[in-house]
């Protein structure tokens, strides 16, 4: 399994068959992609930074691809082709070779569980501990317990990479999300995502005294383009 980092959120995951491109929204180079391989867009949410329908046409250079986005990106009926799959939050689903699960995002649309050949990936778009320090605190606490609610639904599940948000803007809150994750879920891999280009959160995390005993999952994105090589 070899993993790519493309921007902000988006991923690519080649396995033997098949390659899964999460939350791509044409910002960043997608990876070398060798003829013969099954290719999957996986797209949580329509917020600008996780998909812009200029992505659709990437059927041109990639005949056959599939999308499966969430519900919450909308289409008139004469859009709809076969090769788009629309996904709703708690859902179980078949496509082909993948199972999918979604999860309901804090914010908007999906957080993605997704099986195929033998590996089980996570990938939470928008799904994430979002505590900000200009909302009140009854706002704050219920974000709390919404996430609290999902990543629970994970709880003592292994996955062979995860995907998870480290976001800078949230001050001292920026690692909630990421702690409550690896304390509830067994991951062999997990890559930092939506840094807005400051990756050195993915350095400060694992100096957190509240992280120890955490981070031995964790990978150092460091640049888009950067690849890691999985078993």
């Amino acid at each position: 399994m070899k993993v790519t980092f493309i921007f902000h959120s988006s991923f690519a995951v080649e396995l033997e068959k098949d390659i899964l491109i999460f939350d791509y929204y044409g910002e960043g180079n997608l990876p070398c992609i060798p003829g013969g391989k099954r290719v999957w867009f996986l797209n949580s949410h329509g917020h600008h930074d996780h998909f812009q329908r200029k992505i659709l046409n990437l059927t041109d250079t990639f005949p056959g691809a599939q999308f499966i986005l969430s519900r919450d990106i909308r289409f008139r009926p004469e859009e709809r082709k076969d090769w788009i799959h629309s996904v709703r939050a708690g859902g179980e689903y078949e496509f082909g070779s993948l199972k999918v699960r979604t999860l309901r995002s804090t914010d908007l649309g999906v957080a993605y569980v997704v099986e195929a050949e033998g590996k089980r990936i996570y990938h939470a778009g928008d799904l994430n501990w979002w505590h900000w320090d200009g909302e009140d605190k009854a706002w704050n606490n219920n974000m709390a317990a919404n996430y609290k609610r999902e990543v629970d639904k994970l709880e003592g599940q292994r996955f062979d990479a995860a995907f998870v948000p480290l976001d800078p803007r949230l001050g001292d809150a920026f690692y909630w999300g990421m702690k409550y994750f690896l304390e509830q879920t067994h991951a062999e891999a997990v890559f930092p995502m939506h840094c807005w280009e400051d990756y050195s959160v993915c350095k400060k995390v694992r100096k957190l005294e509240e992280m120890k005993g955490l981070t031995a999952p964790l990978r150092d994105v460091e640049y888009p383009g950067q690849e890691w090589n999985l078993c």
